[in-house]
């Protein structure tokens, strides 16, 4: 009794399966035709020239925070606490978020440049994925910065830090730039040949 209950589970189980994987297929199939990448040929120089804006700006400050955290002093080794523990963190943790999104932004728009119905969605979402911890870091930099222990630290670390302040709201002046740059690539690879071209 216990094996055919086993079998008749198993075929409903295997039925249900069955019925699933070709349901997730009809999905799939649909979702590819409803979803066109596929850049008009006059906007693939704008994705190019988005593409490069947004790795300069990344690229660009990584280069700029890395230096920085380079220039935060260790006050342990001063006698003294570890104000600037809480600052080197977030500056270093920006400048490699910058690091990885300075290639991710290149692979989303070679996605949209080569009419990648594939690469495009996923490194989309990867790209927004390491976007994350740039909207993160753009509020706890400054949290960081303008804290009692920020200013200790800045303090001790002389002239060296100076910039770090104009650079942060250089960052932070420049944040809904990069967004617009990135929903642009959005428009140009998906949105507008998925619904304005066909619409038209």
């Amino acid at each position: 009794l216990k094996q055919t209950c086993w079998l008749k589970w198993s075929k409903v189980y295997w039925c249900t399966g069955d019925h699933f994987a070709a349901s997730l297929g009809q999905i799939l199939k649909h979702a590819k035709m409803a979803m066109t990448v596929r850049s008009l040929p006059e906007d693939k120089p704008k994705i190019l020239f988005y593409a490069a804006m947004m790795w300069v700006q990344n690229f660009g400050f990584f280069m700029m925070y890395f230096l920085l955290y380079q220039s935060i002093p260790e006050l342990r080794n001063m006698g003294k606490g570890g104000e600037c523990d809480t600052l080197r963190f977030w500056v270093g943790f920006f400048a490699l978020d910058c690091f990885v999104e300075s290639f991710c932004c290149i692979w989303m728009a070679m996605g949209g440049y080569t009419d990648s119905v594939c690469l495009f969605p996923v490194m989309w979402i990867v790209h927004l994925l390491v976007a994350l911890p740039y909207c993160i870091s753009t509020v706890t930099i400054p949290m960081a910065i303008y804290s009692d222990d920020g200013k200790v630290c800045r303090e001790s670390a002389g002239p060296n830090l100076y910039p770090l302040v104009p650079v942060y709201w250089t960052h932070c002046g420049l944040f809904l730039v990069y967004v617009w740059m990135m929903l642009s690539i959005t428009y140009f690879s998906f949105l507008k040949p998925t619904f304005v071209a066909k619409s038209s």
